[in-house]
């Protein structure tokens, strides 16, 4: 797991960001609420009392014993780190805590290697999916990808060279957009097909740079011109970006927490808070439902549906034992969400099959599991020909002097076809 990745995990799961959440996304309780014990100056004790507030509002939830367990080895609390990954196995399946978040301080200790075994065993296997293409440039370190229908072309974003290229389905190469337009690392890509437009998610909060740079840029499909450039100066790091019906942005901060609205279609575009910082602790992928009433919203720990018109919040709970927690790219698919998880084990994809009225979740089923053997990381993917062309790679990780560390570990990003399984 990158350290990109660890760092939106450790900034939603801070003490205020959980509260928020569970505030937001479950019914208040009914007794006065305990007194608030004093900040808690540890960064690791204090994200560890964060995950328990929230346990007080969800105490059934594997996900945030998945977390809590994790950041428990961290700090190098190994009993309780192990009977939270007990708890969490008790009460849900699709977790398996690898070498990162601390598990790794573990990966020798008798007890963590039976459980995990044991927690293993009861993963699907899912391994079927083809390899597309890969992208034979070691240093272009994808992270977003979108499709292109009426072109038929992929465009993906480079994290390192600050760029958008243009792939065909065989993955020939071809250039689109680079950092002469002023992009700075590329995140979320998504193509708007009726305006024939680009829009790539433009930031340098992953190399800590001074200022900071958020913003959404526009392409035309046609000639890779910037059309525009839409500033969030607030923002602490965007990642993904969604289109509605009538042109209008969604880009989710996943530093802050929150969603902000980009009024694209109207001259001048103005910029808002659609979902305030700290409400969406780890805000991800986006997907708008097909009738574009209905904003889906992946965070850390799980998923939440918002009302477009009033951005009111509902949390979508998965059945018992299930698990949507810490997706990256999210997609509507025929009614269906589909979701790309990449926290809380090695890295899948799932589909989630919603109600008729998409207010519910009936089932989640694994489309892909782990055990592909052309899975590095899966991050983002785009839907094409009832395929998603599922992206893996191995993200970049940086210094606190935002200086590239892992250069010996990149590899060539593989883009995998995976069936998106029956109705």
């Amino acid at each position: 797991m990158s350290h990109f990745h660890q760092a939106v995990l450790l900034a939603s799961l801070s003490l205020c960001n959980t509260a928020a959440l569970a505030q937001q996304t479950t019914p208040a309780p009914t007794a006065p609420a305990a007194p608030i014990a004093a900040p808690v100056e540890d960064p690791l004790q204090r994200v560890i009392a964060g995950i328990k507030r929230t346990l007080e509002q969800r105490p059934n939830d594997p996900t945030l014993y998945f977390y809590l367990a994790s950041f428990q080895a961290r700090a190098k609390e190994t009993q309780n780190a192990l009977a939270s990954l007990r708890k969490m196995h008790e009460l849900g399946d699709g977790f398996l805590p690898g070498g990162h978040f601390g598990f790794d301080d573990l990966k020798d200790n008798p007890e963590f290697i039976a459980l995990r075994a044991e927690i293993e065993r009861k993963l699907p296997v899912v391994a079927n999916a083809a390899l597309a293409f890969r992208i034979s440039d070691k240093g272009f370190s994808p992270e977003g990808i979108a499709w292109d229908e009426q072109g038929k072309h992929f465009y993906i974003g480079s994290v390192l060279q600050k760029k958008v290229a243009r792939f065909t389905r065989a993955g020939k190469e071809s250039v689109f957009a680079g950092p002469e337009s002023g992009l700075q690392q590329v995140l979320g890509v998504a193509v708007d097909g009726k305006r024939r437009l680009l829009y790539a998610v433009s930031t340098n909060a992953l190399t800590n740079s001074k200022p900071l740079h958020n913003a959404v840029f526009a392409f035309d499909l046609g000639n890779g011109s910037k059309v525009a450039e839409y500033p969030v100066p607030e923002a602490r790091q965007l990642n993904d970006v969604a289109i509605s019906a009538d042109g209008d942005l969604y880009v989710s901060d996943s530093a802050a927490g929150g969603i902000y609205k980009i009024t694209a279609s109207q001259k001048p575009a103005a910029v808002s808070a659609f979902i305030p910082a700290g409400t969406l602790g780890g805000s991800n992928g986006l997907a708008l439902s097909a009738d574009g009433k209905t904003l889906f919203v992946a965070h850390s720990t799980g998923m939440v549906r918002v009302d477009v018109a009033t951005a009111k919040l509902d949390r979508l709970a998965p059945p018992a034992r299930q698990t949507i927690s810490g997706v990256d790219g999210l997609y509507v698919y025929k009614g269906d969400l589909i979701g790309i998880q990449n926290l809380t084990s090695p890295g899948r994809v799932i589909r989630v099959r919603l109600s008729e009225n998409g207010t519910d979740i009936k089932q989640v089923d694994t489309l892909q599991s782990h055990h592909n053997k052309f899975f590095l990381e899966p991050t983002t993917g785009a839907i094409a020909d009832d395929h998603i062309h599922v992206l893996t790679t191995i993200l970049p990780d940086y210094t606190d002097k935002g200086e590239l560390e892992n250069s010996a570990r990149m590899q060539s990003a593989t883009i995998v076809k995976v069936p998106l399984g029956k109705p």
